[in-house]
This record gives structure tokens, C-alpha cells and sequence, in this order.
């Protein structure tokens, strides 16, 4: 814990609120983001030292803080700063995230594209690396096409996709214990559980931050899934996810899997609250994994220290939501280019097909000698099995695709006339020539 600061008169302290260096830095820690170690980079008041200096700012920050919900293990203040950049970040968020905005409206009619599902098989892939699972992004996209289930892992992503497609059934349901659990019981559903990797000490905290129990860890996660937002409407619903995010990701509430529930609970909150979208974005920051950079370490140290005046969350709602943005940029590049290929594919074929059977379509453009099979397109749609058999019996009757047996079940690959143009097609519309777009156009 830093020293505290030296005792200073009225007048000095007057003065001291009013330099220019000071004041640098309260605004540069309202518009950005300002860490302990970030203070190296700026000149301080004069006479004071970096922890001195950073104890003023978090004793002026926290006149503005708004405090986390109570929680019955916690022994000190959890709060954050709602600065103008976080609350503008978390405002475009909610906007861009939102039921019929323009992002959902796209995802609705695109659905079931390869270039949009590729975004679920990323949140998917990421969780399992925070749960310390390897598996390569490969076979998690085999899975999700129907591959054979090999081992207790294959199993658990193909429940996690089971519960993903079951999203906007069970978001109609009050977050309770029991929901939570069921998400858990059905991951692990025709799984030994015990055989499945732990994760062990995800990042070790400060003492008085000690791991509290599975049920006091649910009871803190359903009072934030509340739809009951209260009075302090700051709080609001992206950050609330988030810091739900935060208990499954840095304490035990199952044996395994903890991430994993986390996200699939985040999803249902997300459609829950209106802001589908944001069920599509793989997940953020946890302190590990792909995501440990120097900066992740340092944000991470700044919420789990307390420097005398509880801990300040401020920077990892802040990363989080930033990092969230980010991956909105990547989805909206994502859309643009699937735009770009079914209007490619309405170009070369003749017969007037269903958004579904552009699907089949554009998947063969990302893998032009794949097998297609019925199921998954089903899964993908959500759709009769009958519905999904006719979308692939009609392009078979177009001349599209060829039709073979694969045991007791038919597969579909592309005929030889149309590989050879899906493959030029899908040269064409993933290039990022904008020039070569433009010209068709």
C-alpha cells in the first residue's frame, strides 16, 4: 500500500488542487486511460512523489465514484469512476449492440454466413484457452459443422453451441441459481467432468480480496443480472455485464468451465437487455491468454490493489470496454464483406435462391472442396430439418450441387462448373482491392 501523503495547510492544498501539472492529469484520467505506472510519463507537482501524487488523485476520483453493489464477502469498498470517455465508449456501445439497430438487423438477415458463425467459434475458442483448454479454432469449427464427437472436450463445445442456439429461449427466464446451474449441468452434459482440465489460481489477488463462495459469488452475479437497474442508472447494462464477466473469470463458482458459463450467461443478459449484438463479440480481457500484454498486466494490477481507498475498477471497465469495440470494428468489416458476396453470388447464378441457400454458398467460397451437410445448416437456422433438406435439394436441382452417400446420410459438395467460379467469386469478394469493388459497382 503507497504512504500515505504528507499533512499540508489550507492554502498549500489550494494551491496544490490549482497546478497546472495536476490538473494534466485528472483530465487526462477523465478522457483516457491513466494508470499507477502511467505516471512515469508525466511531470508531477513539485515535492511530491509518484505514490503521493497517484493517493490525491484516487482520493479526488472517489468523490465522484460510484460504488459497486454490496456484496457479503466483501471486507473493502469496490467503486469506479464513470469518466467521459468511459461513458462515452459504453453509450456507443449500447448503441451499436442494440434490438433493431442497424448491426442487428444485419445479423438477422445474414445469419448462419461462415463469416459471421467464425465470430461465435472465436468467443468459443478464447473461453476455452481462459479454462487453460487447448483446442485449435480447426476442430472447434469441425464441430460446429458436424464432425464426429471424439473425446469429453469435443462434447463440451458441442453443448456450448447446443446453449448458444438456446440463447434467446432462455433469456426469457429471471437470472437465478438455478439458471446459472443449468448452463453449467447442460455444458457438462455426457461429460466427465472430473477429467476436464482446471484452470488452478487465475490471478492471484489482494488479501482482501479473498475467493468467496460459490454461493456467495451467484448471489453477487444475480444481483447484478437484475433487471432492476436501480436508481443509479450509471451502472447500466454493459458495464453490469462486464463485471459479471469479472467473478467467473477471477474466482471458482463450478469445478470447471467457469468462463465458459460466464459467456454463455453474458449472452442471455445481452438479448436479455436488447443488446443482442453484443452476444456475437468474443470476449474481452481476462489476465491471461492471448490478452497479457504489458498494458493488460498493468490495468490488471491497478483494479487489484488497494491503494488505500478500496479498489478503484475504473481501468478494467474502461480495457473491457474498449476491447469490446474493437472486436464491433471486426464484425461490421465482417458484414461489409458478406454483403459484398452475396451480391457476387446473385451476379453468377440464374435461379432466384433464399438467403439460406446463400449461406450454403458463401460457405463453399471460404472451403471450395467441403462436404455440406443438412444438420448443421439446420442448427444454423434454426430451421425443420424438411426446410433445411429443400434448401439443399433445390440447388442440387439447379445443378449447383452434387448429391453422395456418406453411410445412411446424404452430403453435398459443389459441382465441378461451379468450384471453379467459387473459387474466382471468392477471390474477388474477400479481396480488400477496394478499387476491384468499386469498378463492380
Amino acid at each position: 500500500m503507497a504512504k500515505k501523503p504528507k499533512h499540508i495547510a489550507a492554502p498549500d492544498l489550494v494551491q496544490l488542487l490549482c497546478d497546472e501539472r495536476l490538473r494534466k492529469l485528472r483530465t487526462v484520467a477523465d478522457q483516457g486511460l491513466l494508470l499507477h505506472e502511467s505516471l512515469d510519463d508525466y511531470e508531477l507537482p513539485e515535492g511530491y512523489t509518484k505514490d503521493e501524487v497517484w493517493l490525491i488523485l484516487t482520493a479526488i476520483r472517489k468523490q465522484a465514484a460510484i460504488f459497486l453493489p454490496d456484496d457479503p464477502f466483501r471486507e473493502a469498498d469496490f467503486w469506479f469512476v464513470t469518466t467521459s470517455a468511459l461513458s462515452f465508449d459504453s453509450k456507443m456501445l449500447e448503441l451499436r449492440c442494440a434490438t433493431h439497430f442497424p448491426l442487428d438487423l444485419s445479423l438477422q438477415t445474414l445469419q448462419g454466413s461462415p463469416y459471421i458463425t467464425r465470430f461465435l467459434e472465436q468467443t468459443l475458442a478464447r473461453g476455452l484457452e481462459a479454462d487453460r483448454i487447448s483446442v485449435s479454432e480447426e476442430r472447434i469449427h469441425e464441430i460446429f459443422i458436424g464432425a464426429p464427437l471424439e473425446n469429453d472436450i469435443d462434447r463440451v463445445i458441442s453443448n456450448y453451441f447446443v446453449l448458444s442456439n438456446e440463447a434467446e429461449h432462455l433469456a426469457e427466464r429471471e437470472i437465478t441459481h438455478g439458471l446459472i446451474e443449468t448452463l453449467y449441468y447442460q455444458l457438462i452434459e455426457g461429460v466427465d467432468a472430473a477429467r476436464l482440465p482446471r484452470r488452478g489460481e487465475v490471478c492471484k489477488l489482494d488479501e482482501r480480496l479473498l475467493p468467496p463462495s460459490s454461493k456467495h459469488c451467484m448471489d453477487a452475479i444475480c444481483m447484478r443480472a437484475s433487471d432492476d437497474f436501480g436508481d443509479e442508472s450509471r451502472f447500466g447494462p454493459v458495464l453490469r455485464i462486464i463485471n459479471v464477466s469479472w467473478f467467473f473469470w477471477n474466482f471458482d463458482v463450478f469445478p470447471c468451465l467457469n468462463t465458459l458459463v460466464g459467456i454463455l450467461l453474458r449472452n442471455i443478459m445481452a438479448i436479455k437487455w436488447g443488446f443482442p449484438v453484443l452476444s456475437w463479440l468474443p470476449v474481452g480481457y481476462y489476465p491471461f491468454g492471448q490478452l497479457n500484454t504489458p498494458q493488460m498486466e498493468a490495468v490488471f494490477n491497478n483494479w487489484s490493489i488497494d491503494y488505500g481507498f478500496g479498489f478503484d475498477f475504473t481501468s478494467y471497465f474502461a480495457v473491457n470496454v474498449q476491447l469490446y469495440l474493437e472486436e464491433l470494428d471486426r464484425l461490421e468489416l465482417a458484414i461489409g464483406e458478406l454483403e459484398r458476396l452475396n451480391r457476387r453470388i446473385d451476379e453468377i447464378l440464374s435461379a432466384d435462391i433464399n438467403h439460406r441457400q446463400k449461406s450454403i454458398l458463401a460457405s463453399l467460397v471460404r472451403e471450395p472442396d467441403a462436404l455440406l451437410r443438412i444438420a448443421p445448416h439446420q442448427r444454423m437456422f434454426r430451421v425443420a430439418y424438411a426446410t433445411a433438406r429443400a434448401d439443399f435439394l433445390e440447388l442440387e436441382q439447379e445443378g449447383y450441387l452434387v448429391r453422395e452417400q456418406e453411410g445412411k446420410a446424404f452430403v453435398f459438395r459443389a459441382c465441378d462448373d461451379l468450384r471453379e467460379r467459387i473459387v474466382r467469386l471468392g477471390e474477388a469478394a474477400l479481396s480488400l482491392n477496394t478499387q476491384d469493388d468499386t469498378a463492380s459497382s
